[in-house]
């Protein structure tokens, strides 16, 4: 929730400029996982990144410009496409390597 507070604030000082709203938005996901991850909070980055995307959706969406919310909205689409895409492509390449030598 921190996290989110830190991000609206931010969005909130930023207006009409599409490319640093993209950076902040995408900035403090990474950030918020690092640190919930790779620091010694001991704290599921996953998790975190769910509050973090709920927290947005309530109030940090209204703290996005009008005139960046279409490049936001495309990039965060593009991002999620790509991870869909990466994880059905290595699930079907574990899955390629497990069956290889089955009978299956």
């Amino acid at each position: 929730m921190v996290a989110g507070i830190i991000v609206t604030y931010w969005l909130s000082r930023i207006h009409n400029n599409y490319v640093i709203e993209v950076n902040v938005t995408v900035f403090g996901a990474y950030l918020l996982f690092y640190l919930t991850e790779g620091t010694s909070l001991h704290m599921s980055g996953i998790l975190a990144l769910v509050a973090l995307g709920l927290y947005m959706t309530r109030t940090g969406k209204t703290r996005i410009s009008v005139a960046s919310e279409h490049a936001v909205h495309h990039v965060w689409g593009y991002i999620g496409f790509v991870a869909e895409t990466v994880v059905f492509i290595l699930s079907g390449v574990i899955m390629g390597i497990r069956f290889k030598g089955s009978d299956f």
